[in-house]
């Protein structure tokens, strides 16, 4: 293992995993408030994953900017890990098998 696939493994690790909890903590923070302002805006809330929610924090106001920025950094930080396995995750497991065979037939 090199230094690249470290670097590759933990950045896409953490920007997941950051990403995943600030999305969960928006929609704790946003669905149960939209559902209190009645059914016609809880029901879009809730049907549309990520839109709804921004949809409503930023339409609230001041009050509900924080749920708002927690949902779309946390987008941002799935769609940063996402792009990091898609783009470098091949690349990294064709060194790591071209290694593997390597090492086999050198035993």
């Amino acid at each position: 293992m090199d230094w690249g696939f470290m670097a590759f493994a933990v950045a896409s690790t953490l920007s997941l995993a950051a990403g995943g909890v600030l999305l969960l903590v928006g929609y704790i923070g946003t669905i149960p408030a939209a559902f209190s302002f009645g059914l016609k805006t809880g029901i879009p809330v809730l049907l549309l994953p990520v839109i709804g929610p921004v949809w409503f924090a930023m339409s609230r106001g001041p009050e509900f900017r924080r749920p708002a920025i927690q949902l779309i950094a946390g987008v941002a930080l799935v769609a940063v890990a996402t792009a990091l396995i898609l783009g470098l995750g091949p690349h990294f497991a064709e060194k790591l098998a071209a290694e593997a065979i390597e090492a086999a037939k050198n035993r």
